[in-house]
């Protein structure tokens, strides 16, 4: 396997890793908002807790109504009442003289009546100021059913942002998954296994040229180490369409190597400039 190769398997490996990392995180903050939502007790769940304002708020506002219709009922009873005064105090202006002995019994039937008034003013009053109070207590309870409404809104707004990285997520890992399939196919048709030692493999169809012959068949070729040439890696050498022999690698650099020329396999004079190459075509 070539150093590309090596590297795209350390980053696969990586990824795969971080991946795993973030699938624990997602599982470890995950929270049931649908429970959080749907939950009948009225303590935990917001929709029963909107469901309980909204009762609250419907009482309020019969109640209210209620109110209303009584002060209405008092209202006129107090207007009827007037008129009948009035009517009587006209009565007795015009009969003065007639009801001289009777003006006590009628004032003290006025004076009456006024008290009457007077407690029904001071109801009146009272029955403001309970209706101004609801009237604050249904403002309060319309805050807070706002609040209620745009917090449901968050949420679902955050449980949608978290189904569409779930999706992306899940699609990188299928992505990934294909990948390992397409890379096990291509080390079952090599022969190998994810188990295998890639630094023994020699690189197919590496080449280069014999750089300088040296003493006792030594000879030295323009790749190395960085083209994946290894120490007992087998180059042949050959010339146009003549093949000269074969080669053992002794030692190897950077960007050069020093291999044995096998005697047994040779077909003649290796010479600088000859072509090497791990297999022929």
């Amino acid at each position: 396997m070539t150093l590309v190769g090596k590297i795209f398997t350390m980053l696969i490996f990586i990824m795969s890793l971080v991946f795993m990392s973030l699938a624990v995180m997602v599982f470890a903050t995950h929270q049931n908002w649908k429970d959080l939502v749907k939950n009948p007790d009225a303590n935990i769940g917001l929709e029963a807790k909107l469901k309980n304002k909204t009762s609250e708020l419907a009482n309020v506002n019969a109640e209210h109504a209620r109110t209303k219709q009584q002060l209405a009922l008092e209202q006129a009873s107090r207007r009827q009442a007037l008129a009948a005064l009035q009517t009587r105090l006209n009565d007795a202006e015009d009969s003065v003289t007639k009801l001289t002995n009777d003006f006590n019994t009628k004032s003290a039937a006025l004076t009456q009546e006024s008290e009457a008034n007077k407690i029904a003013q001071m109801r009146l009053v009272a029955l403001e100021e309970e209706i101004a109070k609801l009237r604050k207590e249904t403002q309060l309870a319309q805050l807070d059913r706002d609040g209620q409404f745009a917090k449901v809104v968050e949420l679902t707004d955050r449980l949608n942002q978290d189904e569409i990285l779930r999706q992306r997520l899940e699609e990188k890992n299928n992505q990934l998954n294909a990948q390992n399939a397409q890379l096990a196919m291509v080390l079952k048709a090599n022969g190998l296994t994810e188990y295998s030692l890639v630094s023994k493999l020699e690189p197919i169809n590496l080449t280069g040229i014999v750089l300088k012959i040296g003493e006792r068949d030594l000879v030295e070729i323009s790749v190395g180490k960085d083209d994946g040439l290894r120490k007992g890696h087998i180059m042949q050498v050959y010339r146009g369409d003549t093949y000269i022999g074969q080669i053992k690698i002794m030692e190897v650099g950077p960007d050069r190597a020093v291999g044995q020329l096998d005697k047994d396999l040779k077909r003649g004079q290796v010479r600088k400039g000859d072509h090497v190459t791990t297999k022929f075509s």
